[in-house]
């Protein structure tokens, strides 16, 4: 008789032990899923992409675009698009989620305005059209790895070009666009880790 209570008792105790095991362990799976959406929904979301704001941009003001910058940190980052006039820059902020224009600014600066729009005219008097920071950021892309963070119309050697910057890591790469043909001139990688470790050397 008590080695009986005492088989029962066991298998008691290891039914409340495989039972227990059982409850913990659904309540971990199903706890874990409860906050993985809002990672997963904060991972995927997406900005809206170089071109967007740049289409979105030139609905605020005409002109050409010379610059696009990605800033600010995930889940509150947004696209800082300069349009060239002809008498002055404009800053238009775009939300890079939402695509919503965020503020335009008029910046009233003649000097670096005639120096501007004599270079990017140049093409344009030949019939030439830019290809638009978006285009140039799409080619810059597929010739290096990385996040495009800004674009830069720029002239370079009496070259009108797009200078794209992506980000991968601790790689910076700077990428050159021809503006009017949109073919890439040039890749150019700079590897933190290799700059320290020349830094040290010289130290």
């Amino acid at each position: 008789m008590n080695m009986r209570t005492k088989m029962w008792g066991g298998a008691i105790a290891a039914a409340v032990l495989v039972t227990g095991g059982s409850v913990y362990g659904i309540s971990t799976v199903q706890g874990a899923p409860a906050g993985t959406p809002n990672n997963q929904t904060s991972q995927q979301k997406a900005v809206i992409g170089f071109a967007k704001a740049e289409q979105l941009a030139l609905k605020e003001a005409q002109g050409v675009v010379e610059s696009i910058e990605l800033e600010g940190r995930a889940g509150s980052k947004r696209y800082e698009v300069e349009i060239e006039q002809a008498n002055r820059d404009v800053d238009v902020l775009i939300d890079a989620y939402t695509g919503k224009t965020l503020k335009v600014r008029n910046d009233d600066d003649r000097d670096h305005d005639n120096r501007s729009v004599n270079s990017t005219t140049a093409g344009q008097n030949s019939g030439a059209k830019v290809i638009g920071a978006g285009a140039a950021s799409a080619a810059a892309a597929k010739a290096a790895t990385g996040t495009v963070t800004e674009v830069n119309l720029d002239r370079d050697d009496g070259e009108l070009l797009y200078e794209v910057e992506l980000q991968d890591g601790r790689t910076s790469t700077e990428v050159g666009v021809d503006a009017f043909t949109g073919k890439v001139v040039y890749v150019d990688a700079d590897h933190d880790d290799d700059d320290d470790d020349y830094d040290g050397d010289n130290d």
